[in-house]
């Protein structure tokens, strides 16, 4: 499990959501408009990664053992937030595994509870709307 969360919060999270997501929802921008230098950056590295993230679910709705643990508890909301920008959510529908992932863990009560009322950077933009 810690090697899977040590991926997770050193090859994940710095690309999927400190460049990309950050890239729109604190763009950083004069105008305000996402940061398409640093969302353009972002995506080889996330093309590579997506399929290997993928491969880890596969068959057990986990990445790692046969239960959900702090690797999942950290995952699951890289993966939501994925779903939710035009690029990422692209690229997501193309992995199969980490959609049945996604929607599986998205069911548990646990999650629903912790789910974001809006979009980070927005106003008034529903998260929780698929």
């Amino acid at each position: 499990m810690e090697q899977w969360l040590s991926i997770v919060n050193t090859a994940i999270d710095p690309v999927w959501m400190r460049q990309y997501v950050a890239a729109y929802a604190f763009p950083g921008t004069a105008d305000g408009t996402p940061d398409r230098s640093r969302i353009d950056q972002a995506l080889p590295a996330m093309q590579r990664q997506m399929p290997i993230m993928d491969r880890a679910v596969a068959g057990t709705l986990h990445l790692a053992a046969a239960g959900f643990t702090l690797a999942d508890i950290t995952f699951v909301p890289i993966l939501f937030y994925m779903s939710k920008w035009p690029e990422s959510a692209e690229l997501l529908s193309c992995h199969r595994n980490l959609m049945t992932y996604l929607e599986f863990h998205l069911k548990r009560p646990s999650v629903q509870s912790t789910m974001p009322d809006r979009l980070p950077g927005t106003v008034g933009a529903a998260a929780r709307a698929a």
